[in-house]
């Protein structure tokens, strides 16, 4: 059986040496541009022959993260940097854009395609939309069992994360930091609000993932590889998580699983938010550490009357600590241990020591850094790499013609019955939840946006069913699932804006249906697209985070006064938009540009606002309140 590989996170030149000297089989980085984390230091593309070369005569394989969405304006410059990575050695790139798995295939022979978490695939119905791609990177979100399920179903090589920083939000459905800070995540530019605090508490910082308890089960699940987040971390903590991992997966292929504790309080040490399973396990409330979000190193102790301490680590002169109390964190060094009245240079675990630093009682000591040496571990190298690529003369894309609708037409989602039925008879579609008690084959059905395969095969049960006709779909495995069915003709499909569709090609890929172009999208971005048959958000809720995680308030309150709603959909929970979204006007401007569908997230005076964009639209004078509404993306879009 061929072994499990040990996939770790490299920022730089520092952090790659720690991975492969530690015991990695593969890494993956980032170059300047198009990757998920373009704050870290990444790689320069012209050096990436040099890092192919160092690791592949380690045996070790080279990924490069090219995992973002993609502007039409940027196709080609992104086909430039995967040609030049490609002709560099590197074994495979990891994307977000599904309509892009195809393209590269064709392009580049021998290069594999590896679909990001940000990709979302929860479930087995994807892989009609994936079928050439050679791995899958599946969400944080999905449990043992679920993940057992979809190696054994789904036919393609499977990865998961196993430790380090988790997202709040399924990632690629979260809009957070794009809409309140300008910064995407779907762009690599994450400004981190989940890190920010809410309610006077950290309440969506997640502690991070550590499922070194897990790797037998995990192996045993047939995933094919285990990945290690942290391409902002350092060299220390890449070099740590590197030893530990590699000696536990040794020690069960050697018949005897073991965790090495000196290791374990290593990796602790060089960075961690706290550790949970997971979802891995269940979906409890122990995820969240709500005091600080910060990594806090190794619990030392709390001071007791008179600076004395008992220490739960050993300490050594030199070390550093942090000093957490209400409000803030200090970092100092130790600079003195005393112990009963006599100065040492080290002293154990479990002994009352006084230590010269500033603090008062009840301080809360970490350990953040030790002048103790690193310990080293003996691995067994794989072979060197040999990869023979062939010279790319042209990139040839699929041709994109031209499309654009003639007759504006609204579509709109409400949540509940009133509200639909008194739309049904003035747009062009209305759509109401499937799983709503009064819903009617009248309206079109709303697919939730998380789903796994149950949860596909009840939607499709409930649609057929119903005989429902026209369906606004949130989870693309829906999708997938009718296409593996050859049913895409007989629907009226519109996917949702959570598909995340970014240019011509996302349009072409997603054929016989409508889709919801996205929200980060600016007007003049939307103005250059050949197919204009796409549907614009233009009115009401934004979702902001699509989460797991259920135990929320009703309400979010940011340090700036904002408030977030949070609602329930489906099996997960959403938060929204402190502002409603409101393009109003504007839309005139979108008509003149053959940018003629509409869609709308209503909850209160639906036939109202409905009325007031017909008349918009039909040039005659109407009073607008722009009060409590944002106009998004419309003008700058997201960098």
């Amino acid at each position: 059986m061929e072994k499990i590989e040990l996939l770790l996170p490299v920022g730089n030149w520092d952090n790659l040496k720690a991975a492969v000297l530690n015991g990695a089989d593969a890494v993956y980085l980032g170059v300047s541009s198009f990757n998920a984390r373009r704050r870290a230091s990444n790689f320069k593309i012209e050096d990436i022959s040099e890092v192919v070369d160092f690791c592949h005569e380690k045996g070790v394989r080279v990924f490069c993260t090219l995992n973002i969405l993609i502007k039409n304006q940027e196709v080609r410059e992104f086909l430039k940097v995967v040609k030049k990575l490609y002709e560099g050695g590197v074994d495979a790139v990891i994307i977000q854009e599904i309509a892009f798995v195809d393209i590269i295939k064709k392009n580049f022979k021998g290069l594999e395609v590896h679909l990001s978490t940000q990709a979302a695939i929860s479930n087995t119905y994807f892989k009609s939309l994936v079928e050439n791609c050679d791995r899958i990177i599946l969400p944080r979100e999905m449990g043992c069992e679920e993940i057992s399920g979809f190696v054994a179903d789904f036919g393609k090589p499977v990865e998961i994360f196993v430790q380090g920083a988790m997202c709040f939000s399924y990632s690629g459905k979260c809009l957070f930091s794009s809409f309140i800070g300008g910064r995407s995540g779907n762009r690599g530019l994450c400004a981190q609000p989940c890190r920010k605090r809410y309610n006077g508490k950290y309440k969506l910082s997640m502690k991070d993932m550590c499922l070194i308890e897990e790797v037998p089960k995990i192996i045993k699940s047939g995933v094919c590889s285990l990945k290690i987040e942290g391409r902002l971390r350092s060299a220390k903590y890449v070099a740590a998580a590197a030893k530990l991992y590699r000696k536990a997966i040794d020690s069960h292929y050697a018949g005897k699983f073991e965790i090495d504790d000196e290791l374990f309080l290593e990796m602790k040490l060089a960075f961690n938010r706290g550790f949970t399973k997971g979802y891995y396990v269940d979906d409890g409330a122990d995820k969240v550490f709500d005091d600080k979000p910060m990594g806090r190193g190794l619990y030392l102790g709390e001071i007791e009357d008179e600076g004395i301490i008992l220490i739960n680590q050993d300490l050594r002169v030199g070390d550093g600590v942090g000093i957490w109390r209400e409000g803030r964190v200090d970092g100092a060094v130790i600079k003195s241990i005393i112990v009963d009245g006599s100065e040492v240079e080290f002293a154990s675990k479990g002994t009352l020591v006084n230590l010269d630093l500033r603090v008062e009682s009840g301080d809360k000591i970490y350990l953040t850094s030790s002048v103790k040496k690193p310990k080293e571990i003996e691995f067994v190298s794989n072979e060197p790499i040999v990869v023979d690529r062939e010279k790319v003369k042209k990139i040839v894309l699929p041709k994109v013609e031209k499309v654009e609708d003639k007759e504006p037409k609204f579509f709109v989602k409400v949540y509940n019955y009133r509200d639909a039925k008194a739309l049904i008879r003035i747009v062009d579609c209305v759509y109401l939840d499937i799983n709503d008690s009064k819903f009617s084959s009248k309206f079109g059905a709303f697919i939730p946006r998380i789903l796994d395969d149950k949860g596909i095969e009840r939607a499709y049960n409930l649609v057929k069913e119903l005989g429902v006709k026209k369906l606004l779909v949130g989870d693309l495995g829906f999708y997938g699932f009718l296409k593996l069915k050859g049913e895409l003709d007989n629907f009226d499909i519109l996917l949702d804006y959570t598909s995340n569709v970014f240019n011509d090609y996302d349009l072409m890929f997603f054929d016989k249906v409508k889709c919801i172009i996205s929200p980060e999208l600016s007007f003049e971005e939307l103005k250059e697209f050949k197919r204009k048959d796409f549907v614009n958000f233009v009115h009401g809720k934004l979702v902001l985070m699509n989460t797991k995680y259920k135990y929320l308030p009703s309400r979010l309150k940011d340090n700036l006064g904002y408030t977030f709603e949070v609602r329930e959909e489906g099996e997960y929970f959403q938060i929204l938009n402190s502002f409603d979204l409101g393009l109003f006007e504007k839309i005139v401007l979108m008509k003149k540009e053959g940018l003629v569908n509409f869609y709308f997230d209503l909850e209160t005076d639906v036939v109202g606002v409905i009325d007031l964009y017909r008349k918009i639209l039909a040039g005659k004078k109407v009073k607008i309140s722009y009060e409590g509404f944002t106009r998004g993306h419309f003008e700058k879009g997201v960098k």
